[in-house]
């Protein structure tokens, strides 16, 4: 067999002493299970950077959990991009050149405001430079204006550390031991029930930026996005801070974008197509004029404890309405610091209490910003999915979200056992449909959730929507 057709698992870092007496490889096919080690005999290393299984042409179980723990060396110093982009950050906004005289690219040109904006690990990694105080330069001076961080959660970047693996990323079933979360979690100040620590992010008046915190359903159900803007323990709202501001795109995945379909892939239910870009484009324009005008963005739009639109997983589960075929979980994904990631180990999980947002009759949820194909639905969106494969049911499918089309029209719902009303029972015909869908993107344009691109948008697709009589 050619060596470059063996099936391998690559290593993270290289081995320091390939003695497979010094490492262990364990087996679980869920999150819930014990690992059961992988016998010596039963795998091999495949150079300094892979292991292979025994006998050799042995594949890795497709969805399974392998944890691979091994004497490594030659780690990165990943933590200095954090003061790299300080610094280059701050020589770009503010110096003609540099200490050998060469000069910047943005000599004579006069720099209004410096906006830094972050989707996923970016956002996350943007959390974390708030929180190491990275936002302040060498001569105590601002770095960034302006902060928008996209479905980031309550999460960090595991780069700070010896042995780093940045692009890790805690869910249910990938990476659960790997740091990610640990406090403070939100921007205002909030004490930890852990530690028994009080801090907030932010904490430097003088150079803390403007933030917007923007997600998904997929963080509050995955990634503790509830603790921005609760309580640890999830009992209470917190104060936004004055340059603050937290939205809740409703209905929509972790990677919701633009031209996503409804194929299910490795999940059991058909995907979420629901993109956040078009909320994105106006927040990006809301905070550049909140930066250079100090003209102030639009309120914050998240579910609340207050108003019950905030609650436990299981309870926003009990209300959601019995969907004819659609996979659902059974719980939010615990969030919890990581005391020991070598042997990963992890705080109680108790401790910190995420919450997810309720749900209204259809399954969709009530708070948020309702982007038009959410506020004038043409099925039930949500922020999580269900693997498919056989063991794996019951474990999130990665960071993806589902989608149930309503029924055409009643005779086809009743025939399905749907509960939802159909689409010819809520809107009658396209016209209609058309005309609500309208009249929501018109709201979120006057409130400036919507560019005026973006409305007309909707409105023209509006027009051309199947499954509606003319």
């Amino acid at each position: 067999m050619n060596p470059a057709d063996r099936p391998q698992a690559p290593l993270s870092f290289a081995v320091a002493d390939p003695d497979p007496a010094r490492a262990t490889l364990t087996l679980r096919r869920t999150r819930a299970e014990p690992p059961r080690e992988v016998p010596r005999d039963a795998w091999a290393y495949a150079g300094p950077r892979a292991i292979r299984l025994l006998p050799e042409g042995t594949r890795f179980e497709p969805g399974s959990i392998y944890e691979f723990r091994y004497p490594a060396r030659d780690p990165a110093v990943f933590g200095l991009g954090y003061a790299a982009t300080r610094d280059i950050t701050a020589f770009l906004r503010r110096e003609s050149a540099d200490g050998a005289g060469r000069r910047s690219p943005l000599d004579g040109l006069r720099v209004q405001a410096v906006l830094a904006i972050g989707i996923s690990q970016s956002g996350r990694y943007l959390r974390h430079h708030l929180d190491l105080g990275m936002n302040a330069d060498e001569q105590d001076r601002r770095v960034f204006d302006g902060v928008l961080a996209h479905i980031g959660g309550a999460g960090r970047v595991f780069a700070n550390e010896r042995f780093a693996q940045p692009g890790r990323t805690s869910t249910w079933h990938e990476d659960h031991a790997f740091p990610e979360n640990w406090f403070p979690l939100a921007h205002a100040a909030t004490t930890d029930p852990i530690s028994g620590r009080s801090a907030a992010l932010l904490r430097a008046p003088a150079t803390d930026p403007l933030v917007m915190e923007v997600n998904t359903s997929t963080e509050y159900w995955q990634k503790g996005a509830s603790l921005i803007h609760t309580d640890p323990a999830g009992t209470r709202d917190l104060p936004e801070p004055a340059g603050v501001r937290h939205y809740l795109v409703t209905g929509t995945k972790h990677a919701g974008r633009m031209g996503a379909t409804t194929a299910p892939g490795i999940c059991a239910n058909p995907n979420n197509p629901h993109s956040s870009g078009p909320l994105l484009r106006a927040l990006l324009v809301a905070l550049d004029a909140w930066a250079t005008r100090g003209e102030a963005p639009p309120a914050s739009r998240v579910p609340r404890i207050a108003d019950g639109t905030l609650l436990p997983a299981e309870a926003a589960l009990e209300a959601f309405p019995a969907i004819p075929g659609l996979l659902r979980p059974g719980f939010a994904n615990p969030i919890a610091p990581v005391t020991d990631w070598v042997a990963g180990t992890r705080g109680p999980e108790g401790a910190w209490h995420p919450l997810v947002p309720a749900v209204d009759a259809d399954g969709n949820e009530h708070a948020g910003v309702r982007l038009p194909d959410i506020a004038v639905p043409l099925g039930t969106y949500t922020g999580w999915n269900m693997y498919a494969a056989e063991g794996l049911r019951g474990e999130f499918c990665d960071r993806e979200g589902s989608f149930a089309a309503f029924a055409a029209d009643r005779t086809a719902r009743e025939g399905a056992g749907d509960p939802r009303p159909s689409l010819a029972e809520r809107y009658g015909s396209r016209d209609r449909y058309g005309e609500a869908v309208r009249r929501a993107a018109e709201a979120l344009m006057r409130d400036r959730l919507m560019l005026p691109e973006d409305a007309a948008a909707f409105t023209a697709a509006a027009a051309r929507v199947a499954g509606l009589p003319e």
